[in-house]
């Protein structure tokens, strides 16, 4: 862990504030501008899942960020943007790769960048947003509208038009029905065609990701049961006039939370997303977090399984490819991150990966205990590159014939695709 970094600058109490820092760091702060009312009011869920780890020492605390990043709240009036340690080119592509889903903290909002495009992670972070905010209408009611309705009928309600009557139905023998208009409230409007249809836009889309997103799925669907069949689906017309809702603000003020579910049903509907790393103030939706340490291992294994050649597998030692670390013990388990096997010639290749831009002794050791316990002679500890650092495969030593290398996988590579294929090329060339 880095050293504690100087203690930043504190608002004065009742006033929120973001600080940043970087993932695996640590920041001091002082306890007397935490305190509200004398007492340090921490939410529970940050240590109690990880998200920030404390320490206490006379008037400071020392705060400390693990493998979770994004907008983290501390206290009522405190939260940390907790960032990845080392530049991340694009986030979305990692989390899409790697199948990988966006954690929200319910009742925790940021202003986020709109982005032209919107790929799987972000839709299905739009969609549950989507969901979040359909909540306050669903507890108060659809918005509905009075709308002027011609008809002609034996029934008629409202006023009677003697002239349309006349030419429309007395004319043609019609004696007993007549052309009636009326007002009556309606909830198939604009507002609530966008938001319905925007639904089932997403849902489409998130049906091909099938396993992980079922359960949002499953809300989906039931949010759409819950609207009335009389809702048709969205014009280019109904496109225009939420757009001018949202600018004009025009909504009724006791209907204000229509809003959030406009914008983002609007969002969805032209294809676009949000920006997971850049800070906006386009539109306002729920902080996310995600463990970046299990995120960079999913990833990486991923391209290697998209991208494997020949018979090789691709397993994952944290489940299915694990195995006994002792012939004559069943416990403790090796649980390498990574194991490649070729069925053919029975060869193997394990790797570890670490989040931190360089593996150390500690890494290296478990490595070979790795290689040994796998009866392989090749072990590689994937790391992430430094902007200025290494990249690409070097090797570290062997030992009793077994060769340890290390890959430094460049994130803040332009050109992703170029660098997920010189991972894999270079990996399952180790297994020729």
């Amino acid at each position: 862990m880095p050293p504690a970094a100087a203690v930043p600058t504190m608002p004065d109490r009742g006033d929120k504030v973001v600080l940043e820092m970087a993932s695996r760091q640590s920041i001091n702060l002082d306890i007397k501008a935490l305190l509200e009312r004398g007492k340090l009011d921490i939410y529970p869920h940050v240590e109690e899942r990880g998200l920030l780890f404390i320490n206490i020492r006379r008037d400071k605390m020392v705060l400390s960020a693990g493998a979770y990043i994004g907008l983290i709240p501390l206290t009522p009036t405190l939260s940390i943007d907790v960032k990845p340690k080392l530049p991340v080119g694009n986030l979305a592509r990692v989390l899409d790769v790697a199948q990988g889903s966006l954690i929200s903290i319910p009742g925790v909002d940021r202003l986020y960048l709109a982005s032209e495009q919107a790929n799987n992670s972000v839709l299905e972070f739009l969609c549950a947003n989507l969901l979040d905010a359909l909540r306050p209408i669903e507890a108060n009611g659809l918005l509905k509208e009075y709308v002027r309705s011609s008809s002609v009928t034996s029934h008629p309600r409202g006023r009677i038009n003697i002239s349309e009557t006349l030419s429309s139905c007395w004319s043609r023998g019609q004696i007993h029905r007549v052309s009636s208009q009326h007002f009556g409230q309606t909830s198939n409007i604009s507002a609530n065609r966008i938001i319905k249809s925007a639904l089932q836009h997403v849902l489409a889309r998130l049906r091909r990701a099938a396993d992980r997103s079922r359960e949002l799925t499953r809300l989906g669907n039931l949010a759409i049961y819950n609207f009335p069949k009389s809702i048709d689906p969205a014009t280019g017309g109904d496109f225009a006039r939420c757009k001018n809702i949202i600018s004009n603000r025009s909504l009724p003020p006791v209907r204000a939370y229509y809003y959030r579910a406009i914008e983002i049903a609007l969002m969805i509907l032209s294809n676009g997303g949000v920006s997971l790393q850049d800070r906006g103030s386009d539109i306002l939706l729920e902080s996310f977090i995600l463990n970046f340490e299990i995120l960079f291992e999913d990833y990486l294994r991923r391209v290697l399984q998209n991208r494997r050649v020949r018979d090789i597998v691709v397993r994952d030692g944290n489940n299915e490819g694990k195995k006994p670390l002792f012939d004559d013990a069943r416990q403790p388990p090796a649980q390498p991150d990574i194991v490649l096997y070729s069925p053919s010639d029975r060869k193997k290749l394990i790797a570890e990966v670490k989040y931190k831009d360089k593996p150390s002794r500690e890494d290296i050791n478990q490595a070979v205990t790795y290689a040994v316990s796998y009866r392989t002679d090749r072990a590689i500890l994937v790391h992430q590159s430094r902007p200025d650092g290494p990249k690409g495969l070097r090797h570290i030593g062997t030992t009793n014939g077994i060769s340890i290398d290390a890959y430094a996988f460049d994130l803040a590579n332009a050109d992703f695709q170029q660098e997920e294929r010189l991972f894999a090329d270079r990996l399952f060339g180790l297994m020729v």
